[in-house]
């Protein structure tokens, strides 16, 4: 059983599978945006602290999140034409949101703004593996438009795989309380970095298994997608972790600081 369409076949968004779709993305979406909104409510955002490239790739993340629902909504509703029209705007509007979070990566460090909890090197690679994975699931979406079920699921996985950042802000507000207060924060990774760090994956992970199943059952198949999304998680992290921690990584993203000192 599947709910894709042949091409030039009419989309039947009411299916079981493109409605469970449909909500699945737009509830990621609010997820997104509610976490990131109350991170920098709680931290007390100071415009004028980040730098230009922050504030535009801010936006243009805002933007493409926006088309993304409306392009959800418009294909729920047959309504292809203009769906199709919008997606060449979103392709663009992805490859730049891309190109900025890249640029943000190295400005942040350029600046010393890297968060505590991560070195310099591991949130440069971080950075740089998770607008690459964000593209290719795009550009995947955009390779299989003609294939509804693949083509939904490559849009579904370029959010999940760039879920880390979402994380990054939700988890504080389980993880600080539980080790009993901001205090505690630094020492805690000190001697549990490596332990955390698993933590952060498995809670990723999780998140994306409990998609697949919510799929599976909806549409009683395992659709071969959420092999690639879970390919593309621990690809993420491993090349963070493995590749940012190596001296010439550590050694290269000092020079940023400096530069930007």
């Amino acid at each position: 059983m599947t709910d894709s369409a042949p091409s030039g076949a009419p989309f039947n968004g009411a299916q079981p599978g493109n409605r469970y779709l449909n909500r699945t993305l737009l509830i990621l979406i609010v997820v997104s945006t509610i976490s990131f909104g109350l991170f920098s409510l709680v931290q007390g955002f100071d415009f004028a602290a980040y730098p230009l490239v922050t504030h535009v790739h801010a936006v243009s993340m805002s933007a493409w999140l926006i088309l993304l629902a409306t392009q959800s909504i418009l294909g729920s509703r047959g309504s292809l034409w203009l769906h199709r029209r919008l997606g060449w705007a979103g392709v663009g509007l992805a490859a730049f949101a891309a190109i900025t979070g890249i640029a943000t990566s190295f400005q942040t460090i350029a600046l010393g703004r890297v968060p505590l909890v991560f070195e310099a090197g591991y949130f440069l690679i971080l950075g740089i593996a998770n607008m690459s994975m964000f593209a290719l699931f795009v550009g995947g979406a955009v390779v299989t438009r003609r294939i509804t079920s693949w083509h939904r699921r490559f849009m579904l996985g370029s959010i999940l795989v760039i879920f880390e950042p979402v994380l990054g802000r939700l988890l504080p507000f389980f993880v600080v309380p539980a080790i009993g207060g901001p205090d505690n924060l630094l020492p805690f990774l000190e001697q549990h970095r490596d332990g955390f760090e698993l933590f952060r994956v498995g809670v990723h992970l999780a998140i994306i298994m409990a998609v697949m199943l919510g799929d599976r059952a909806v549409t009683r198949r395992f659709h071969p997608i959420y092999g690639l999304i879970l390919v593309g998680v621990v690809a993420i992290y491993a090349v963070a972790n493995f590749v940012g921690g190596t001296a010439l990584v550590e050694s290269y993203a000092a020079g940023l600081l400096d530069v930007g000192g």
